[in-house]
This record gives C-alpha cells, sequence and structure tokens, in this order.
C-alpha cells in the first residue's frame, strides 16, 4: 500500500484517510456522479488467492441487495490493476466500545441497541449471508443512534484461504469466534448468533463472558471447553429473561441456541416490554466477581479433581517401571514417582520479523531458553525438534503431540534496534497461562540478551530453581554472535563445510559452551551423510576425545557424546556412556530413547524393543512410537510397525520421518504404488536423499523406467558422490541392453564405495563388482564383512543380489529365502538381476514354498 493516498479511486475523489488495518485502507471519498460521500476500503492484494477478487465481487454484489437500515450497504466494487476497492456507505459515527464508553447508556438503550444489531442480522440470514466477524469493532453507531453492521461477510470472503485458528495466531477476531468456528467446523448462521452473544454480554455485563486475557489459545480453549459465567452473577440488575437469552446465545452446541436472529429479537422485545422503570435507568453496578477471575477459580476446581486421578495412573506407571528397569542396581531416580515435570516450547511464529539481526535475536532467545530449561533438575525438557514438527498446529493438539505438563511460549517483536521479548508459562491440562514476563532487548547486544533472558525464565519458574552444570563459560561477543551465524545457517547444506570450520575454531578459543559440542556434532555428522567423506568419522572420534573434563558431564555434553558414540558403532563407548548418562539425566524416557538406539545399531532388536516400550512408558511421543517403528522394521515385523507409525502421524500429521518410514515399509512390503502416493504427498522439496531413492526404487519396481531414472538424477544432483545410486543406473541400462554405460556407472559406484570402510563399504563394493561381472571379486567382499552389519532386510537382500549375480545360485537362495521370511514381499524378486528364479529348476522349492513369486504381479 503506498503511504500516499491516491487522487481518485475509480470515479470516486479521495479526501482524506479514515483508518489501516490488516485487510487494508478506508478513505473517505466523494462520489462526485451522485454528490454524495462514501467511504472507500481499498483491500489488501491477496497474491495466494487470484480468484478472491472474483468472489467479493460476487458475494458485495449480494450484500448490496440487502439495503437494510442496520447494514451499511455496499454500493460499488472497483478492481485496478491487481487491487480491489469496496465503496460502501459512509456512517459519520463510531464504533460500539467508544460510544458505550461515550455516552454511558442505560439498560434500555442497550437492549434497543441489540435488537437493531439483530434485525439486521435476521435480514442478512434471510439472503443466506453470515458474517462471521461480528463483533463491536464492526458496530457503528451513527449521530441518531442508529447502529450499523459493517464488514459484513467480506472480511471471511478475502482470507478463505487462510486457517481459522494458527498458533500464537487467530485469523479474524478470536474474541468473537463461536466454538465450532475456532474448531473448524462447518458454519451457518448459528455462529453469528454466539457471536451476538459474546457482543450483548459484554455490553450488557462490562466484560467479556471468557475473561480479559491476552493469549487468543487460551480465550479460544475457554469458549470452546468452558462454560461462562452467569451474567446474574456479574451484574445482578440484568432481569432474569435477559440472562436465559444469554445464556441460550452462548450454549456451546448450536442446536441448543436459538434458532433464528428473528427469534433473538423477538425475545428482546419481550424483555423490553417487561422491563421496570428502575431496571431501565439503573444500569450501574458493583463489580464483586470478574469473568477473568471465574475462569482462573474453574480451572483450579478441574485441576484438584483431575490431580487424584494423575497421582493414581501414575503410581501405576511407577510399579511397571520399576519391574521393567533395565539397570535394577543404580537408585539415581529413586523408588517413587519423580516430581519432575516436562515442560515443551511451542514453536514461535516469527513471519514478522524482518532483518537478520532480528532473526539471529530470535536464535539467540531459543538457545538461551533451551540452556535455561535444562539446567533446571525438576523440569524435564521435550526434544526441540518434536516442537519443530509441529509448527502452525492448534495449541490442543501440539500439547497432545509433545505430551507435556507445562508449555512455555515466547514471541519477539522489534522496532528499531529494540525488541520486547514476551513469555508466558501455560499449564497443557487446561490451556490456562500460569505466569508472563517480558525483557527489553538490544539487538546489538546477544550476551546481555541471553542473560536478560534466563533471567526472565527464572522468575517465570521460581519454584523450578536452577542447577549449575559444571563450569561457567565466558564468550566474547563477538564469537556468540558469529556462533548464532553460524547456528542460524546450520540447514544450509552448501556451507556446511565452511560452518564447521568456523565453530571449530571458536572451540579452540573458547573450549567451555556445551552448546559448540552439540552443534559441530550435527554439523559433521550433516557433512558425513552428504559428502560420504570417511575422514569426518576421524573428526567425530576426536571431537570426543577433546572435550574438557570440566564440562564433560554436563547434560547436553554426554547426550552429544553418546549420539556420536551411537553414530560411530563404538559399542563399548556407547555402554560407558549411558550408564554415566544414567547417573546425569534426569529424563528417564529420553536416556531409554537413547540407549533403544544403541542397542538397534548394534543389532540387538529385542533389546532394543523392550527399551523403547520403558520410554513409551513414561511419555508418549512421536519421535518414540517411530523409533519403535523403525526397531520392528528391521525386525522384518512391518504390519505391527504399520500401527505405530499411523498414531505417531496422528499426533503429527506433518512427521516427515514417520510418514517416510511408513513409504518405505509400504515399498518393503509390495506396495509400491502406495509408497509412491505417501511420498510424492510430501513434495520432493521435503524429502530426505533416502526418501527421494525409496522413490526412485519404487518407480522401478512399478516399471516406469523413466521416471525412475529422472528421479535418480534428482538424487545424483543433491549427493553426487551416493554408491546406491550409480548401482541402480547400472542395474537399469544392463536392463535397457547399455553395456557400456551400465559398466561405467559401476565402476562409480566402486570407486565411491572405496572411501567407506565398514561394512557398508564392502557390501557397496561386493554389489560394484557384481555389476561389472567379477563374481570372485565380489564374493570375496562379501566373505569379508563381520558381524557389525545388521541381519537385517537390507543387508540379506543385497548378499542375495551379489550371489545371483555371481553364478552362486544355492548360496543366492537361501538369501532369498532368508529375506522372504524376514517380511520382503516377493515383488522385489522381479527385477532384472533375479529372473533366474523364474527359469532355473535350482529354485523349483522356493517358487513352491512362495507361489506368488514368479506370478503376475496384480495392481497394488
Amino acid at each position: 500500500m503506498s503511504a500516499q493516498p491516491p487522487s481518485y479511486i475509480g470515479r470516486y475523489k479521495i479526501i482524506r484517510q479514515l483508518g489501516a488495518g490488516g485487510m487494508g485502507v478506508v478513505y473517505l471519498a466523494k462520489d462526485e456522479r451522485l454528490d454524495r460521500e462514501v467511504a472507500i476500503k481499498r483491500l489488501l492484494n491477496n497474491p495466494e488467492n487470484e480468484s478472491a477478487s472474483h468472489r467479493i465481487r460476487q458475494e458485495a454484489l449480494l450484500l448490496a441487495q440487502l439495503n437494510h437500515n442496520h447494514i451499511v450497504q455496499i454500493y460499488d466494487v472497483v478492481e485496478e490493476q491487481n487491487d480491489v476497492a469496496l465503496v460502501m456507505e459512509y456512517v459519520d459515527g463510531r464504533p460500539l466500545t467508544n460510544w458505550t464508553r461515550e455516552f454511558n447508556p442505560s439498560l434500555r438503550q442497550k437492549i434497543q441497541l441489540l435488537k437493531q444489531i439483530t434485525t439486521g442480522l435476521a435480514r442478512a440470514h434471510a439472503a443466506g449471508i453470515i458474517h462471521r466477524d461480528l463483533k463491536a469493532d464492526n458496530i457503528l453507531i451513527d449521530s441518531n443512534n442508529i447502529a450499523k453492521i459493517a464488514d459484513f461477510g467480506i472480511a471471511r470472503s478475502w482470507q478463505e484461504t487462510k486457517e481459522i485458528t494458527r498458533e500464537q495466531h487467530i485469523a479474524g477476531s478470536w474474541y468473537a469466534m463461536s466454538p465450532e468456528q475456532a474448531l473448524g467446523e462447518k458454519l451457518d448462521n448459528r455462529c453469528d448468533l454466539f457471536a451476538l452473544g459474546m457482543l450483548a454480554y459484554h455490553l450488557l455485563c462490562d466484560q467479556p463472558p471468557f475473561g480479559k486475557h491476552g493469549s487468543p489459545y487460551v480465550i479460544i480453549d475457554r469458549i470452546i471447553n468452558n462454560p461462562h459465567p452467569p451474567a446474574g452473577a456479574i451484574n445482578p440488575g440484568l432481569p432474569t429473561a435477559l440472562c436465559k437469552l444469554l445464556d441460550k446465545l452462548l450454549a456451546k452446541n448450536p442446536d441448543k441456541r436459538p434458532f433464528s436472529a428473528a427469534v433473538v429479537a423477538t425475545d428482546l422485545d419481550v424483555v423490553l416490554s417487561q422491563l421496570t422503570s428502575d431496571q431501565e435507568t439503573a444500569d450501574d453496578h458493583d463489580i464483586t466477581i470478574t469473568t477473568e477471575n471465574f475462569h482462573v477459580q474453574h480451572r483450579r476446581k478441574n485441576k484438584g479433581r483431575e490431580l487424584l486421578a494423575g497421582i493414581l495412573l501414575a503410581s501405576g506407571a511407577m510399579l511397571l517401571g520399576l519391574t521393567a528397569a533395565v539397570f535394577p542396581q543404580l537408585s539415581l531416580w529413586g523408588s517413587k514417582e519423580p516430581s519432575a515435570k516436562y515442560i515443551a516450547i511451542i514453536e514461535p511464529d516469527l513471519s514478522n520479523l524482518r532483518s537478520r539481526e532480528e532473526k539471529l535475536l530470535a536464535n539467540n532467545l531459543l538457545s538461551s531458553i533451551k540452556q535455561g530449561l535444562s539446567d533446571q533438575p525438576a523440569l524435564l525438557l521435550v526434544p526441540y525438534s518434536e516442537s519443530q514438527q509441529l509448527k502452525g498446529k492448534p495449541l490442543r493438539e501440539q500439547a497432545q503431540a509433545l505430551n507435556a505438563q507445562l508449555l512455555l511460549q515466547f514471541a519477539l517483536n522489534c522496532e528499531a534496534a529494540i525488541c520486547e521479548a514476551s513469555f508466558a508459562l501455560i499449564e497443557a491440562e487446561g490451556f490456562a497461562e500460569i505466569a508472563n514476563r517480558s525483557a527489553m532487548l538490544n539487538l546489538d547486544a546477544p550476551l546481555e540478551s541471553r542473560a536478560r533472558v534466563l533471567q526472565q525464565l527464572h522468575y517465570l519458574l521460581p519454584n523450578y530453581p536452577t542447577e549449575s552444570q559444571g563450569a561457567q563459560f565466558n564468550l566474547s561477543p563477538e564469537d556468540y554472535q558469529q556462533y548464532l551465524e553460524i547456528f542460524e545457517q546450520r540447514n544450509n547444506e552448501a556451507n556446511v563445510a565452511g560452518a564447521i570450520t568456523k565453530i571449530e575454531t571458536l572451540l579452540k578459543r573458547n573450549p567451555y559452551f556445551p552448546s559448540y559440542y552439540e552443534l559441530l556434532a550435527d554439523l559433521l555428522a550433516t557433512h558425513l551423510y552428504h559428502s560420504r567423506d570417511t575422514k569426518i568419522r576421524g573428526r567425530l572420534k576426536g571431537l570426543l576425545k577433546n572435550i574438557p573434563a570440566k564440562i564433560s558431564n554436563h547434560p547436553t555434553v554426554l547426550v552429544t557424546k553418546v549420539r556420536i558414540a551411537i553414530f560411530l558403532a563404538d559399542i563399548e563407548l556407547t555402554e560407558a556412556l549411558l550408564t554415566k548418562l544414567k547417573l546425569r539425566l534426569p529424563d528417564q524416557a529420553l536416556y531409554y530413547f537413547l540407549r533403544a538406539k544403541a542397542y538397534q545399531r548394534g543389532g540387538n532388536y529385542n533389546r532394543a524393543l523392550e527399551v523403547i516400550n520403558q520410554a513409551l512408558n513414561i511419555r508418549t511421543s512421536p519421535l518414540y512410537l517411530r523409533q519403535k517403528a523403525l526397531t520392528l522394521t528391521l525386525m522384518g515385523q512391518m504390519e505391527k510397525a504399520r500401527p505405530h507409525l499411523l498414531h505417531a502421524i496422528r499426533l503429527n500429521n506433518q512427521y516427515i520421518d514417520a510418514i517416510s518410514l511408513l513409504a518405505a515399509n509400504e515399498l518393503d512390503s509390495g506396495r509400491p504404488k502406495e509408497s509412491i502416493r505417501l511420498l510424492s504427498e510430501l513434495g520432493l522439496k521435503h524429502l530426505g536423499d533416502r526418501d527421494t531413492f525409496n522413490l526412485c526404487l519404487s518407480y522401478y519396481i512399478e516399471q516406469q523406467l523413466q521416471d525412475t531414472k529422472n528421479c535418480l538424477s534428482h538424487v545424483a544432483e543433491r549427493v553426487p558422490n551416493d554408491p546406491h545410486v550409480y548401482l541402480l543406473l547400472a542395474e537399469i541400462a544392463r536392463l535397457e541392453n547399455r553395456q557400456l554405460q551400465s559398466q561405467e556407472f559401476a565402476q562409480r559406484a566402486l570407486a565411491l564405495a572405496q572411501e567407506q570402510e565398514d561394512w557398508l563399504g564392502l557390501l557397496l563394493r561386493a554389489r560394484a563388482y557384481s555389476e561389472l561381472g567379477q563374481g570372485e571379486q565380489a564374493i570375496e567382499t562379501l566373505l569379508k564383512i563381520d558381524n557389525t552389519a545388521p541381519n537385517g532386510l537390507f543387508v540379506n537382500y543385497s548378499r542375495a543380489q551379489v550371489y545371483m549375480a555371481s553364478g552362486d545360485m544355492l548360496s543366492a537362495k537361501a538369501y532369498i529365502r532368508k529375506t522372504l521370511e524376514l517380511g520382503m514381499a516377493p515383488v522385489w524378486f522381479t527385477t532384472i538381476g533375479f529372473q533366474p528364479i523364474c527359469t532355473l529348476g535350482n529354485f523349483d522349492d522356493l517358487r513352491a514354498n512362495h507361489p506368488t513369486l514368479c506370478s503376475d504381479r496384480t495392481d497394488n
């Protein structure tokens, strides 16, 4: 929008600006043709919805036909380039809230005003139009005390591509919503009646029915779940019939509200006719209870009733956990239920931040909050990665998925070089705000901002004292600023090598900052995954050795060390670190999760399954459900893994890791079309390299060779050093009788696999040798693989591929049989490399035991 008002909009001469808001700018203008003043609302362009202007014009034409005394009339719609402007009746008056404050109307005047609003509403409803945003700001009172409803339905049309409720933001007016609107359900005229009840209650009681609270999600939750305080308790002077009418309007169930606005208007007529002379003027009343206090007391009562049930349930879980402890000889966690509470940081909406400095400050806040909460032994911080996956979801859904007792929300608003950070502590059960704090932060003082945030956390959580963890660190402002810049770019694959060098330089200057090690480990693991540079493994080992003793037992550092040891498959070191971690880490569920990953990495799937169940007994988490499903998958039990993945996806339908594992399982189970559907719905930009490769495999199994090659080309661009890609390309070239290219691809795969020294490198080299026709070399390489290789589907299927290509049909049959017994679908053996299964007599018994092995595939 231009800061300078235009001279004309269409044929209308602009006089001056009346106001501005999220929808656009409102001008006072002159219709020179009809010689009258009009109001023009020029709407902000909505680039996400090209057809919005057409729908607005259609609805405006419909509204123009209403021509009702209590509705602001629409005269015209002007479209210029990409702008849409609504020309409407100019009301020389003020909004309802201002009018009430300035004129202090009597009860009779208020009821008469409500009747005017209701008759206007009834006229619109009769035309099939609902407002969806009825509130005091949209009611204008002119100089003759005539009420007119403004913005009738237009706001909803313009914003209809956006969700009604989003985390930290409610599109529209969250304090004027009906329960069904807040829940995103289908709306009819009764949603306006609920909003009318909210407006009437506030007008008659001088307080909103669901309290005065700055947090949208708290008000929304009250609207959905809490009763409103009886109007008669707030304003004893109200007639009983009027209080009953308010109760009907504010009913949660639309079926219990009045049938129509016309019925409400009739009820108001009855109230007016029965109003006594004392009642109609004596509207002043002493406030003995506020609606906010009512809701706070309601929460406390519910909390008291739920507490006993919670204690009994927790006691049962405690007994179960004790009998299934991995290390019964250790008593750190005690023999009674731990008093610590889980707390989750809600992923904030930071779309209002514009400059890079503001975004760095947001990262600073997040880092400080995570540190502050990690240093409090009575609080167990839910991994922030779980919160990030839930961004944009309604708070109730986030709370259910995170399964935490406390939620911490923060926001950042900046103007020039000064920003205000606000923090709210929310009780998850009742979605009630327990405490809130705010602090002014300077963009140019990152360390000072960090200290201020930690101080605010201390004030916000007085019942959860901080426990010092190891040595204090002394960072220079310049080093800390650089750390924040590296942290901001941590997901930029192109800059990961440079970021590693920078963080290693920072570590040399100050080795006592725990977050350095966490970030460096993540960067190194990411770089190793994408580059396949085996030297990085040595750098990870060096990182483990160089952590100073003063901070080696800090929980953040210990968890980082455990993750590195698991990544390196160092079983002995992992065990030692896990034993130490159990003595230091208050979060039992996280400990069991890490131990389950360690067992899984070592191929001990039964123990991994036992331990992840212990984590789930403590806290149900999409992360833990996915880990259990992964363990079952590696055991070949894909069908048993499926319900756990679906549970994780129900908790978080944006959990890409769960969706991708489900897609991989569908592929292994012989349903490649379902795998293609799941991965395609996610979109290539959201897929990791492994998921994209699985999509390629799905196309290959479906014999869609061109799609397969296009897909592999995409993977090769992102991960040019992945041998799997070139092995599959070699097989496709062989299928298409492009022998020279097949050999070139196989040679490329062999060269890349030479850089890997573990069991996977040996397995890939064996595959490459077999593609090159060097069967003896392939089998010799295969035999070098020791027992560190997991005994799962991938390894056994790859062995079968090597033996088949090398001509050792007896060994190939043994591994094919084992792979089928582990749960792999017969469709996997329809590729070119396994064609002899259907023609050679060596496989007669295998075909007899698995009749579908060589049958024509049905549509899956």
